[in-house]
């Protein structure tokens, strides 16, 4: 699913390259307007498309287009060339690797999102929902629900997504922390790409608020955006804390292709693609800023002071400030 909320106008069709040669600018604003195109995480649609995206043309006269998806695939749409964004947002650095070094060696990461829980109120089983987000039922018994039959429950693809990846290997993680039974992992979420339970990034959360499903994995931001109840998770559970590693990197999953991946914290992580434009840099310039960092807090983000991925010998100059 593609997300164009803001207009397309003639200028999303001139070339990426647009201002080539310029110098980076030390400023926001800049005396010819231009065009940034940002491919992002899907969880980050609400606070891109609808916070920073706006905030940054009226600060800038530039035109924000976005783009978003899981963050494995929109990578490999950008390795191909099926799209071409000159800015990245991706949760984890893994999916950046995918374009090294041929489009970037390096990124920040600066934000993070704890990984939820959304249900919907009018589900048959909020009741018990309700009781153990209140703290009156445990939360193991969140996962014996979850493997209830008839229970509607939403992940996204682990194939293509960070956040589907976290979710399964939360499972796995607090079926072991709580002694249930192992095979309680297959009950909740089945085979990996489970298609009466895998939907769009994009998607699965408009599923779940029009009834389609009971509960889904979501990120903390994203039920803040769209005012989902949710059961929030514990540090070691959450995937949002990079000094829980040693715990998430317990669990892992094999993907489709035969890849193993091992948990990680998910951090938002930012780069520019290819040869970085003045457009690229005063957007990230933006989202590291006080505004960026302002509305990304206001949607549901713990943003920290950003931390470099990669080489610093490729950052962009106007950049490296933030790292000091």
């Amino acid at each position: 699913m593609r997300s164009f909320p803001l207009a397309l106008t003639a200028l999303g069709a001139i070339p990426l390259i647009l201002a080539l040669g310029a110098p980076a600018p030390q400023t926001l604003a800049k005396t010819q307007p231009a065009t940034v195109n940002v491919a992002y995480a899907g969880s980050l649609e609400d606070v891109n498309n609808l916070a920073i995206g706006p905030a940054f043309e009226k600060a800038t006269g530039d035109t924000y287009l976005g783009e978003g998806g899981g963050s494995f695939g929109m990578a490999h749409e950008i390795e191909s060339r099926t799209i071409q964004p000159n800015v990245f947002e991706s949760i984890g650095y893994a999916p950046i690797q995918v374009i090294e070094p041929k489009d970037t060696d390096w990124a920040f990461s600066f934000a993070a999102s704890p990984l939820v829980v959304a249900y919907n109120p009018h589900s048959p089983y909020a009741s018990t929902l309700n009781a153990i987000r209140q703290g009156k039922k445990p939360l193991k018994d969140l996962f014996l629900l979850m493997a209830q039959p008839g229970f509607h429950l939403g992940r996204t693809n682990p194939n293509t997504d960070p956040q589907g990846q976290a979710f399964a290997m939360m499972v796995e993680l607090a079926v072991r922390h709580y002694h249930l039974a192992p095979d309680l992992v297959n009950k909740i979420l089945g085979p990996l790409d489970n298609p009466h339970e895998v939907y769009s990034e994009e998607g699965i959360l408009s599923l779940l608020q029009s009834g389609g499903l009971d509960a889904s994995s979501a990120f903390l931001s994203e039920a803040v955006e769209r005012h989902l109840d949710y059961i929030a998770l514990p540090s070691w559970l959450d995937f949002a804390d990079p000094a829980d590693n040693p715990v998430y990197r317990q669990a892992s999953l094999t993907l489709s292709n035969r890849e193993v991946v091992r948990g990680t914290a998910l951090t938002v992580d930012i780069t520019t693609v290819g040869k970085p434009t003045p457009a690229a840099i005063a957007f990230i310039r933006f989202v590291l800023g006080p505004e960026g960092t302002a509305l990304m807090k206001k949607d549901g983000y713990t943003v920290f002071k950003p931390q470099l991925e990669g080489s610093l010998s490729h950052v962009p100059p106007a950049l490296r400030s933030y790292l000091h």
